[in-house]
């Protein structure tokens, strides 16, 4: 039984299809929910929401189709348009057709030496009922652990290859056409070796506007940048790496704009705990994430009025240990808000 500050837990197995159709089923309710929290979001009509959704589902066709197929059964298990699913899977980038998406959410940190890391997922307040922990059983044994929404197929989350990504959504005021980020972070959930990681990313880099960590078991790790047709390879310079939701790779977003105010200050409060000798571990990770001293633009944020999300705040903390494959997940900010341990397992 799932506690009611915990996140309920799925699973899903089997082929493409079968997984997608699963995961609708056990989420129909859900994603029905999740659908109309991100139109209130696009503030498009349904008809041009619908017809970006086919442009981008052609392009995750053409990147695999397999992800179509779980799409579709998705669809068929939810009893929803399967445009539908790809417009969820693709939230971000519709949002940027509408310059609706300000980053103003997520702070995300590396620890190297320890292969560890994690973040905070700030979101729509509407998400954290919703919000899932999926696992991912492939017929190969491949599994993946994810915090991810429902209908969406890629998000936050680790695999048995001793895989883990991060996401920070940034800013570019401008349109962006390429293939969806969400189903970028799948692709990388989907990899065995860090080197098809790294070539994934090189390969389908352009028309994003989002900020990647990935790092695997061994000590490998590197955090990347994606500016439209631009790429920016962050390496840590220090025992850690830190990112919120600013460019840092180029000038881009200006310390001065007031709307990337709480990403400056969340960044310079993270980045005085981690000069000041905060420990590199799971806990000292989590204690990180868990600041709240900042009483205006804290790093771990209660829920407070947003003109893009309605109710901005902390929907999530994530820490993975790669090494141990283990996962350390937060539900929300409150009085009973605490660290549960999970395995892939």
């Amino acid at each position: 039984m799932t506690a009611l500050n915990q996140f309920p837990q799925i699973t899903i197995d089997g082929e493409p299809y079968q997984r997608g159709r699963q995961h609708g089923e056990q989420l129909k309710t859900a994603i029905a929910e999740t659908i109309i929290f991100y139109r209130s979001i696009f503030g498009l009509p349904d008809v041009e929401i619908l017809h970006m959704a086919e442009y981008f589902r052609k392009l995750i066709q053409s990147f695999d189709a397999s992800f179509i197929d779980e799409i579709n059964g998705i669809a068929e298990g939810a009893e929803i348009d399967p445009l539908w699913i790809v417009a969820l899977n693709a939230r971000t980038e519709i949002l940027s057709y509408k310059n609706a998406l300000v980053s103003n959410e997520c702070t995300s940190v590396y620890f190297p030496q320890q292969s560890i890391i994690g973040q905070n997922w700030d979101w729509g307040r509407a998400l954290e009922p919703l919000t899932v922990l999926m696992k991912i059983v492939q017929p190969c044994g491949h599994t993946i652990r994810m915090i991810t929404e429902p209908g969406i197929v890629g998000k936050i989350g680790m695999n048995s290859a001793g895989i883990g990504v991060c996401l920070n959504i940034l800013t570019l005021g401008k349109k962006l056409g390429g293939l969806p980020v969400h189903i970028v972070l799948r692709g990388l959930l989907d990899c065995r070796s860090f080197s098809a990681a790294r070539s994934l990313l090189e390969d389908y880099g352009d028309g994003k506007a989002s900020n990647i960590i990935v790092a695997d078991a061994d000590g490998n790790g590197f955090d990347i940048e994606f500016c439209d047709d631009r790429v920016f390879m962050l390496k840590p310079e220090r025992d850690y790496l830190l990112h919120t939701n600013h460019y840092i790779g180029d000038v881009i977003n200006l310390k001065n704009n007031p709307d990337f105010a709480s990403s400056y200050r969340r960044f310079d409060r993270a980045e005085f705990l981690l000069d000041r000798g905060i420990e590199r571990s799971v806990t000292g990770m989590c204690g990180l994430l868990s600041d709240d001293s900042d009483s205006e633009l804290p790093i771990y944020r209660d829920y407070v009025a947003d003109d893009s999300v309605h109710e901005l705040g902390t929907v999530c903390s994530i820490v993975m240990s790669l090494a141990e494959q283990k996962m350390f997940i937060r539900k929300g900010k409150g009085r009973d808000a605490r660290f549960f341990e999970y395995g892939l397992d």
